[in-house]
């Protein structure tokens, strides 16, 4: 496995993850495209987090097999830097432990003092 920061390049590899994972779930066209509008690894949202650069991706043989969307945030909940994660998404338990893992170590790496989940799972 190989874990890399993201960078916007890798925005359609993460459209296309996602929307084989959204069409596994969802068999409905209509449903699935409502739902793309509202997701937090739509175009925008991939514009917006990827040149940050504190986004991760975890890739098996080339393909991607997970990622995460993150920031960095001030004065969040009475502490002074926060990583906030908007969207973790993976295939396997191991690879979301792994990524889990990485967005601690950065935490620990940049003396941020937290790391925070969306509670979205879209």
């Amino acid at each position: 496995m190989d874990i890399r920061v993201l960078q916007p390049s890798d925005g359609d590899l993460i459209l296309k993850y996602e929307m084989a994972r959204l069409a596994r779930s969802e068999p409905d066209e209509n449903e699935r495209q409502f739902k793309m509008w509202h997701a937090s690894w739509r175009q925008e949202s991939l514009d917006h987090y990827l040149p940050l650069g504190w986004s991760f991706g975890a890739f098996h043989n080339g393909a991607l097999a997970g990622y995460f969307l993150a920031q960095t945030q001030l004065f969040t909940r009475g502490l002074t830097q926060t990583l906030w994660v908007e969207r973790l998404a993976a295939d396997e338990a191991q690879v979301e432990a792994e990524l889990k893992d990485v967005a601690e170590r950065l935490r620990r790496e940049k003396h941020l003092q937290r790391v925070l989940y969306s509670d979205a799972n879209s």
